[in-house]
């Protein structure tokens, strides 16, 4: 196999990590629930927390990674996901928790843009098709913790058991990373805080960054209220609205992978440009919804929309910044994670106050935003 695939394997294992971390809180809320009896202002709480992790890792993984390198960054954030694990798993007293879902969101903040930062490296000439099939690990993550922990819950397994067995299965890639050999640091000297903050004032990172910060939301917008709606405007009952969670899921997956190959052959511009179309489509669909099958339908169409819109801007980015690509990475992605929890907290007061139907008026202003920020970088930095 060659050094690039290995690499690029090592990546995906590690990458499959922050899709576990992403759904850390939703997979083991009754857990919490049952083993410290806390109650959902608790379990919110620590959903705050591990999105504060991922933040902070987000913003700071890049210059690091540029000064010692890919492999501590990628160690250390393994480490730090599998600490936060156990953590959970074995604390006797409740107040040390969310201390622990921070310190996962930590690792799999540093996780995602290390990986990212790896692959847009190994692969200048497609990066946006590589970063698309690194999608793919995380969906694998994302969807594979929440269906083993049902699995083995459903033979009598306890929850302790299976987040142990889950710890020590991430061990793999932790031990695949300390062997290989990567790519050496990009730079001799740290990136000073002056120079970090240079990069807010660049028209390009500022441009992706806004689109990213609206795509966020979106991504975090779309599976969070969408079972509500159908629930609440379909009278579809939730235990089966819940699906749509599941069909987004699936729909981002499954798009990533067949996107890894499109984006070697169609311009990454014009594909984003048509994912707008496709997700403006599912939420055209979700308002006509009246059955579950719509709902699903409309989930499944939303979920292919939203795949190609980060692997591409990230693309996008490498090619901007090929020699601070790991400082670009931090600033763009950090961005995303701020409207995603700004606008999804806006959202939910906007729904509280003025009901669930606003949803769709919600979802189509941010697709026209994002479609007059991508105008503006077609035209001024993406001409060719």
């Amino acid at each position: 196999m060659r050094k690039k695939s290995v690499h690029f394997l090592a990546a995906g294992m590690v990458m499959m990590l922050f899709g576990i971390t992403m759904v850390a809180v939703g997979t083991i809320n009754n857990y919490l629930t049952i083993n410290f009896r806390v109650d959902k202002l608790f379990i919110g709480f620590c959903a705050s927390v591990l999105a504060a992790g991922i933040l902070i890792g987000s913003f700071t993984f890049g210059p690091i990674a540029e000064r010692f390198g890919y492999k501590p960054v990628m160690l250390g954030g393994v480490l730090l996901v599998i600490l936060g694990i156990t953590g959970i798993t074995f604390s006797v007293r409740v107040n040390l928790v969310p201390f622990m879902f921070f310190v996962m969101g930590l690792g799999g903040g540093s996780i995602n843009g290390v990986t990212n930062m790896l692959v847009a490296d190994l692969y200048p000439q497609n990066s946006s098709a590589y970063l698309s099939l690194l999608g793919v690990f995380y969906g694998i993550g994302a969807l594979g913790f929440p269906l083993l922990t049902s699995l083995l819950l459903d033979k009598a397994m306890d929850y302790q058991t299976i987040l142990l067995i889950v710890a020590i299965i991430l061990l793999i890639p932790f031990i695949l990373v300390l062997l290989l050999k990567f790519p050496s640091a990009k730079k001799s000297k740290p990136v000073s805080f002056k120079g970090y903050f240079k990069f807010f004032s660049n028209p390009v990172i500022l441009s992706i960054g806004l689109f990213l910060f609206f795509y966020g939301a979106l991504e975090a917008i779309i599976p969070a209220w969408t079972p509500t709606y159908l629930m609440e405007v379909a009278d579809i009952s939730y235990d089966k609205a819940l699906y749509a969670i599941t069909a987004i899921a699936i729909g981002i997956t499954i798009t990533r992978l067949f996107l890894s190959q499109i984006l070697k052959r169609i311009s990454p511009i014009i594909i984003i440009f048509g994912s707008m179309a496709v997700i403006f489509l599912g939420i055209i669909i979700l308002n006509f919804a009246s059955s579950l099958f719509m709902g699903i339908s409309s989930s499944a169409v939303m979920g292919i929309g939203i795949a190609a819109s980060f692997p591409v801007m990230l693309g996008f980015t490498a090619r901007a910044f090929p020699y601070n690509s790991g400082t670009a990475f931090s600033i763009v992605i950090g961005i995303s994670l701020v409207g995603n929890m700004l606008l999804n907290s806006l959202t939910g007061f906007i729904l509280n106050q003025f009901g669930i139907k606003q949803l769709i008026l919600i979802l189509i202003t941010f697709i026209i935003l994002m479609l007059v920020i991508l105008s503006f970088l077609k035209h001024r930095h993406f001409k060719n």
